[in-house]
């Protein structure tokens, strides 16, 4: 059985460890917490059920930043460990992190731009646009070799 061809390098550090993971999780919650205070306002304006449909939206980016922040400190913390207990590459879940984040980030993107045509705050949520945009991109491009983890 010869080594896949499409795997990380032997060496190279796990997906998780990356400055690339960092500027995901960074970039989702500051993303989660402007498109929270933009369900507040549009919870005020817009209406109940529009505003709680952003919030509840954002409270998963929320969720998915932190999660992420903690793999990326679990990670940087495993590659110090001198008697690793589990390996640290190739797990099912390193292909299924980028495409939960490319998932939220397009989800609140089609939110933000039902806003933007409803003329509902339409600046803000075309920063929300910009925000979720760049997350997106970033999911897009920490995926590891191959597609699949």
């Amino acid at each position: 059985m010869g080594a896949d061809p499409m795997a990380s390098p032997l060496g190279a550090p796990p997906n998780y460890s990356t400055p690339a993971m960092l500027g995901l999780a960074l970039l989702s919650l500051v993303t989660s917490l402007w498109h929270f205070a933009l369900g507040a306002l549009d919870y005020a304006s817009a209406g109940r059920y529009e505003g709680l449909v952003l919030i509840l939206l954002a409270g998963l980016l929320l969720v998915y930043g932190v999660l992420t922040l903690i793999r990326y400190a679990e990670a940087r913390d495993a590659m110090t460990d001198p008697h690793p207990r589990a390996a640290m590459y190739d797990t099912p879940h390193e292909s299924r992190v980028p495409q939960a984040g490319l998932i939220l980030a397009l989800a609140i993107a089609v939110a933000d731009l039902a806003f933007v045509l409803a003329s509902q705050r339409a600046a803000l949520h075309l920063v929300g646009v910009l925000l979720v945009v760049l997350v997106a991109r970033q999911a897009w491009r920490i995926r590891p070799p191959g597609g699949e983890g």
